[in-house]
């Protein structure tokens, strides 16, 4: 136990119960001697404290008393952790018993990495990658978010770690912290890549740990139901939002102004695009976000001083751990030579 620090586990839920006893079970079969378990629920109304009271007495409660979304439950975890190492769960997960290892030696071994991912795996389809964490997390110059292996067959070809600019699972806590934390106004979505980021601008670095595995019901709280193509519009939108706020805070001025010109352009015809094909209320979401950073200038602004503040590194060596675009631009392109390739070989 003197070895091994002690890494808090923090299980965000919210309405989850029939979530809970995969995970839990799972977590309580992790093999790491010193670790404890901290569920903070959001105000649930579905007996999912009493659940765990009964059930898993060994596990630590934050009952809050509002739902206070998942950036403040994450951060409600983050203060009342006793542990070095702090690891951010959702409820939709379930680990494998060898998770927590290779996270924490990666993490003592290198002094200069402050906060390390693992591979995400479908809980539905074992031998697949997850669709929104995967095999490693990347934001582009223009703050789009480009996630590696998505629905790919896990095959061995992600087995190398790999330095990365999106983190949700293990952090040291005091760095956490000396950052900022989550940023409670993102409520959801954007939050990984904005603390990676900071965490690079602190002089730090992230790290992908291929040896540890986490299955993920990706989309299951997010989602209407299983296996649709975009969340819930509250969600796009905070999505959409959030990606603003997090170039106008992380970049310095020229690279800023750049990235804001870009998504602007791709969010105009995004919006146009969603209102021709009748999806209006994602459409109206894209405008929605596309207004709040002018609305509300100066609240954004101030997190933006306290960031730069915080600068130790410059763009040009943050933007080498970065990918140059993985847009809406790139994705309809290569939709359109994929469709075309496809045609080619069945004429020939």
């Amino acid at each position: 136990m003197g070895k091994w620090p002690l890494v808090s586990i923090v299980v965000l839920n919210y309405n989850g119960k029939h979530h809970l006893k995969n995970c839990l079970d799972s977590l309580l079969r992790t093999k790491y001697p010193n670790f404890e378990i901290i569920l903070v629920d959001n105000c649930s109304s579905d007996n999912s404290v009493e659940f765990v009271k009964e059930n898993y007495p060994q596990v630590k409660i934050v009952r809050l008393s509002k739902n206070i979304y998942t950036c403040g439950g994450y951060m409600a975890g983050v203060l009342v952790a006793r542990g070095k190492y702090v690891a951010i769960l959702n409820n939709d997960i379930e680990v494998d018993e060898n998770w927590l290892m290779p996270l924490v030696e990666a993490l003592e071994r290198m002094p200069w990495v402050a906060a390390a991912d693992a591979k995400y795996r479908n809980f539905f389809a074992r031998d697949r990658f997850d669709d929104s964490a995967a095999a490693g997390r990347w934001v582009d110059y223009f703050g789009n978010n480009y996630t590696r292996g998505v629905n790919e067959v896990d095959c061995g070809q992600y087995n190398k770690p790999v330095y990365i600019t999106g983190v949700l699972t293990l952090f040291r806590r005091d760095i956490l912290l000396s950052i900022g934390g989550f940023d409670l106004s993102y409520i959801f979505g954007y939050e990984d890549i904005d603390v990676a980021w900071r965490l690079y601008l602190a002089g730090y670095k992230v790290l992908y740990v291929p040896q540890s595995v986490i299955y993920h019901k990706s989309g299951a709280t997010t989602r209407s139901k299983h296996g649709a193509c975009r969340p819930k519009p509250e969600f796009y939108y905070l999505n959409k939002r959030n990606r603003l706020i997090t170039i106008i805070k992380n970049f310095s001025i020229l690279n800023m102004l750049r990235a804001l010109f870009v998504t602007y352009f791709e969010y105009f015809f995004l919006s146009w695009y969603l209102f021709l094909t009748q999806n209006s209320v994602y459409g109206l979401a894209v405008v929605k976000a596309m207004v709040y950073p002018i609305r509300h200038t100066r609240k954004i602004m101030v997190k933006r001083a306290f960031v730069q503040y915080l600068r130790k590194v410059p763009d040009k060596i943050i933007m080498r751990y970065m990918v140059p675009y993985s847009g809406l631009i790139w994705d309809l392109l290569s939709n359109y030579i994929r469709k075309n390739t496809f045609k080619l070989k069945h004429n020939v």
